[in-house]
């Protein structure tokens, strides 16, 4: 009797300190969160064997959210890119902001995680597993979201109102590039506020980016140049030249006067076999000059180095890199020389 009695006894108190436990569990471990209501508030959750560890995983939770909106926007921005009326191609007017988008984006998010606090830290007594609640403001939140916008429209205002202004075509081609890169940076804040903002909406733009995109494409064709390399120049490197500016949207000219020049030459340095591959060594230079002022708007030299396990390959790699690097950066460089 005294065994049945002190059994008793016992799960009783098991079955006490059961409930005792449930209910010293915060209501956020398991589901909504009363005290930060998803109106007011975006929260995440964090569970570690340590509480820093719990802390870290609600912010990150918390920053998966943004992460989302992230991935959405590099996405949208590459269709953008491929899509864009007059942007001709791939590596038209917008193809170079796909690969910028992630820098902005990252930066963008830092900025925004910035804010999340750690609003609550709970340890189960059972399993002594730490719980942690991370929190972001909305308002606060959305009044830096909204300040980033604000300085991103303002810009763009600028930017427009110097392009429209400017008489030499390089320099209204470089102020309408800058709207338009603007504008495709305030896409992502625009994205963010919109989860940020309970109803969804955000801050809808001034300006649309496709219509900016066409824009700057119909003054790049308009900028007439003339690809100029040295006669003994490698094989393919004039090719990969006229390619890169056809790419970039510029017209090419084909005529006795043409308004701009570009002059660009190819040093290639072979240093043989070491350790078992062929080495090539080089730089790769261009000059855009302007004829009828007869000056030079700007030069831009990069670094050239490959190498493979095959003389011939290893040539092939180096004009493959340069092909590259112009077909990646020679709009972007043409537009930086827009100093009037």
């Amino acid at each position: 009797m005294k065994i049945l009695f002190a059994a008793i006894m016992g799960l009783t108190l098991l079955a006490a300190a059961g409930c005792a436990t449930r209910s010293a569990m915060p209501d956020w471990v398991n589901g909504p969160a009363e005290k930060y209501q998803s109106e007011q508030y975006l929260i995440g959750r964090g569970q570690a064997a340590t509480a820093e560890e719990a802390r870290d995983r609600a912010r990150a939770d918390l920053a998966k959210i943004f992460e989302v909106s992230v991935a959405v926007e590099s996405q949208d921005v590459q269709t953008f890119s491929l899509k864009s009326p007059g942007a001709g191609n791939e590596t038209g007017p917008a193809g170079e902001y796909a690969a910028q988008a992630s820098r902005r984006i990252t930066t963008r998010a830092d900025q925004i995680i910035q804010g999340i606090q750690i609003a609550e830290v709970w340890q189960d007594p059972l399993t002594k597993t730490q719980h942690a609640l991370a929190v972001l403001p909305r308002l606060q939140a959305s009044m830096r979201l909204h300040q980033e916008i604000e300085r991103l429209d303002a810009a763009t205002r600028k930017y427009l109102e110097e392009s429209r202004g400017a008489t030499d075509l390089l320099v209204k081609i470089g102020a309408a590039d800058r709207a338009l890169g603007t504008q495709l940076e305030r896409t992502g804040y625009q994205k963010s506020l919109r989860v940020v903002d309970p109803t969804g909406r955000g801050a809808e733009p001034e300006w649309n980016t496709a219509r900016l995109s066409a824009d700057l494409a119909d003054l790049l064709k308009r900028v007439h140049v003339a690809a100029q390399v040295a006669p003994d120049a490698p094989p393919g490197f004039a090719t990969a030249v006229n390619g890169a500016l056809a790419g970039a949207g510029f017209l090419i000219e084909t005529g006795e006067k043409p308004e701009y020049v570009l002059v660009a030459n190819l040093v290639l340095e072979d240093l043989g076999l070491r350790d078992g591959w062929y080495w090539q060594r080089g730089a790769l230079e261009v000059t855009l000059r302007e004829t009828a002022a007869n000056r030079v708007r700007g030069s831009r030299r990069w670094d050239i180095k490959v190498s493979a396990q095959d003389h011939a390959v290893s040539r092939q790699r180096a004009l493959d890199q340069v092909a590259a690097i112009l077909g990646r950066e020679l709009r972007e460089t043409v537009v930086g020389f827009a100093s009037p």
